[in-house]
């Protein structure tokens, strides 16, 4: 009995340890071939990193002889004669690497982007789908392939196609996890989308480009799609424009035009009176008396802000030979608004050169009142008596911009003529 349970063990022990083996077997054998094909993969990559040391077309001419067959050669003598504009060449040269290489990944890919760059759109698709593998690799290349036919047919200002080139370009691109690569082609697919609803309204479309930019949004959510959509839909539905418009407004104000808006605005406010709407034009008086109130806080206009007294003068430091110059001027806050926040830049022609000074001058802790004046703001110039001549009279030219925020874009308020 005791024997025969001692055969037992041993079996089991048996069959366990060969299972062992077995599997161990099998895990490194798939590592093995998960390791070779990862280096046929980038094979073809390091061989054209090693040709790098071959800088001249001569070199490469020279081993391109010694060994007819490395077709590696060819795609680089095709890269070269291509950034030499010699396109006819360079043509050749991948031709033959495509032949030499049994079309390869890399030679497919490398004539592929050629074409794509040189409005071969037909052919680089092609080639493009040659490569017809499911992998990580593929998928690059192919996204790589639709992305450079999308750019050079955007430039082309082709928006269709350059759109259905994305939108290819985006398919393989998600197919290889690749987050930030993802977010690049989105970003360009999602604009494509906006150039088609441009397209579409040059057509006279505008129910194409509604749609256009709706599909734009569901890809990647922009500013300059809804504002878009926004403006569309002022002639069809002032409500719907309301809603995008105001909401990049609250996002990005500077890419809304305030008088549009501003109309827009009114508008719905007429509209609510004729149609007896209490509800509706207590909303949108408010909303309008918002809107102005923050254009005071978002926008410099003519004559909001004066600038006064405006002098160079020059100061001496002691213990000190040279000269610095200083420009002087009051700046009148010209509204019934406070200036919480303002930037000046100054902008100066002396002696045919250009200077620019700028700084923050108003800021929260130290607001300037509706009609307040601030007196004897001062720039320190960058320049002394080394380059200016103090023995005689110096024309300048004196442009001052304003902005009442940093990401706000800046206004030319006034112009100055000044002898010192």
């Amino acid at each position: 009995m005791n024997k025969k349970v001692n055969y037992i063990k041993e079996y089991i022990l048996t069959f366990i340890i060969a299972t062992f083996v077995v599997v161990t077997f099998c895990l490194c054998f798939e590592l093995n071939l998960l390791f070779v094909s990862e280096q046929k993969v980038n094979q073809e990559e390091l061989s054209m990193a090693n040709l790098s040391k071959f800088c001249t077309i001569g070199e490469l001419e020279k081993r391109r002889a010694k060994d007819p067959s490395d077709y590696f050669v060819d795609i680089k003598l095709a890269q070269i004669y291509e950034s030499l504009s010699e396109l006819d060449k360079a043509d050749e040269y991948y031709i033959s690497a495509l032949k030499k290489s049994a079309r390869s990944d890399f030679s497919l890919y490398s004539y592929a982007i050629f074409c794509a760059n040189h409005n071969l759109y037909a052919t680089s698709a092609i080639l493009a789908e040659e490569l017809s593998s499911n992998n990580k690799k593929h998928n690059f290349y192919k996204a790589k392939i639709y992305e450079t036919l999308g750019d050079n047919l955007e430039k082309t200002n082709q928006p269709l196609a350059a759109n259905k080139a994305y939108q290819v370009a985006y398919k393989y691109s998600k197919a290889m996890n690749d987050n930030s690569y993802i977010n690049v082609i989105r970003q360009k697919y999602a604009n494509s989308y906006v150039s088609v609803a441009d397209y579409n309204i040059q057509d006279e479309k505008p129910q194409e480009a509604i749609a256009s930019l709706k599909n734009s949004i569901k890809i990647l959510d922009t500013p300059i799609a809804r504002y878009k959509l926004g403006l569309i839909n002022i002639e069809f539905d002032k409500v719907e424009a309301d809603r995008y418009i105001s909401s990049v407004f609250s996002i990005d104000p500077y890419l809304v035009n305030p008088y549009i808006y501003n109309k827009l605005l009114n508008d719905l406010i007429m509209e609510s009176k004729e149609n007896n709407k209490p509800g509706s034009l207590n909303y949108y008086s408010i909303k309008l008396e918002r809107f102005k109130k923050q254009l005071s806080d978002y926008y410099v206009y003519k004559d909001d802000i004066l600038i006064d007294n405006v002098a160079i003068k020059s100061v001496k430091k002691m213990f000190s030979k040279k000269q610095n110059f200083v420009l002087f001027f009051d700046l009148r806050n010209n509204t019934k608004h406070q200036i919480r926040s303002l930037f000046v830049k100054v902008e100066l022609v002396v002696n045919s050169k250009i200077y620019n000074v700028e700084k923050k001058i108003i800021s929260h802790s130290n607001m300037l009142g509706y009609y307040d004046v601030l007196e004897q703001v001062n720039f320190k110039l960058p320049f002394g008596d080394d380059i200016i001549n103090v023995n005689s009279k110096n024309d300048a030219i004196v442009k001052f911009y304003l902005k009442k925020r940093e990401d706000a874009p800046w206004t030319l308020i006034g112009i100055e003529q000044l002898n010192f």
